[in-house]
């Protein structure tokens, strides 16, 4: 009979083979699209699951959030971005907040005054569209200050300056007040101090008058009304355990010191010193090769060898 006929496997294999093939192209079609599906399903429930994790640790706790904690099966645990500090979940920033405070994963909450990711941004109060001032306006690091124009005194909301009679007439720079006994003075702003003259303002010098303005490691710089605080020489500014402050240059490292090349370079608290390697001698910064030691002989051969070979003087 026809179908207990048996083919030879000369034709069996390529028959076979076409046909897995053909459906090996079928699965591939499929499995793309298929692959990017179980992704977006995998984020998705992840995502979900973080949600859910939040509304589990409220039910827990009768309603009150503990932040930075998520449910994970019957456990809690401090979620993605937190890191758990004596039973506390705190968050997690990779750079510190400069005038802030970290408040979640990688997200500052900035003083006032302050502005940007990491709040290192000063904001121009004299530039907002609502002036903070009604006549003269100082910007500050994370603050302002407000002045009158002459003749004008500063109300005790300082912001509002009023005119006075008796002001008009003493010009001053910045502004007056009125004493108690009805005399008037005049006044600078914070930073500066009354002239000889009674009218202008001069500069204070903070870092002549605070021996102590800066913290270790930064020394004073004064400016007009104010300072600053600059890392010292041999200081950089970084971040040490989470806080900016000025670190050691490492001068060997960086190859800024000045060390001879037949010298090594030791690095030192906000310094360096340089050493003589073993074949040389100096002050680290110029070094010499050292010459063996000779004996008594060879020094008076080396002496009767020079008056031999000395230069004949030509005759004239």
């Amino acid at each position: 009979m026809e179908h207990n006929k048996i083919f030879p496997p000369s034709l069996f294999v390529p028959l076979f083979c076409t046909q897995v093939e053909t459906w090996w192209k079928k699965m591939i079609g499929i499995s793309r699209p298929l692959f990017v599906v179980m992704v977006h399903l995998i984020m998705f429930s992840a995502a979900h699951q973080q949600e859910r994790s939040a509304e589990d640790a409220l039910e827990h706790t009768g309603g009150r959030a503990r932040t930075g904690h998520c449910s994970y099966g019957q456990t809690t645990s401090c979620c993605v971005g937190w890191r758990n500090v004596n039973g506390i979940c705190h968050p997690v920033c990779r750079k510190s907040c400069i005038n802030g405070k970290c408040v979640g994963p990688d997200k500052c909450l900035c003083s006032g005054g302050y502005k940007g990711p990491l709040c290192d941004e000063d904001v121009n109060e004299c530039g907002l569209p609502e002036r903070p001032c009604s006549q003269r306006c100082m910007n500050t690091p994370g603050s302002y200050r407000c002045y009158c124009e002459p003749g004008y005194t500063l109300g005790a909301d300082g912001y509002t300056c009023t005119r006075e009679a008796a002001c008009s007439s003493l010009r001053c720079q910045f502004g007056s007040q009125m004493e108690r006994g009805g005399a008037a003075r005049c006044l600078c702003p914070p930073g500066l101090h009354l002239a000889a003259d009674n009218k202008t303002c001069e500069d204070v010098d903070e870092c002549q008058h605070g021996a102590d303005a800066c913290p270790p490691r930064q020394t004073c710089r004064n400016t007009f009304g104010s300072f600053a605080c600059v890392c010292r020489d041999g200081f950089v500014m970084g971040t040490i355990k989470g806080s900016v402050q000025c670190r050691d240059k490492d001068e060997c490292l960086t190859g800024s010191h000045r060390c001879s090349r037949h010298a090594q370079c030791v690095n030192t608290d906000g310094s360096y010193t340089c050493q003589c390697l073993g074949d040389y001698f100096g002050n680290g910064h110029t070094c010499w090769p050292r010459r063996a030691p000779q004996s008594k002989a060879l020094m008076y051969f080396n002496y009767k060898l020079s008056k031999r070979t000395k230069q004949i003087q030509p005759s004239t």
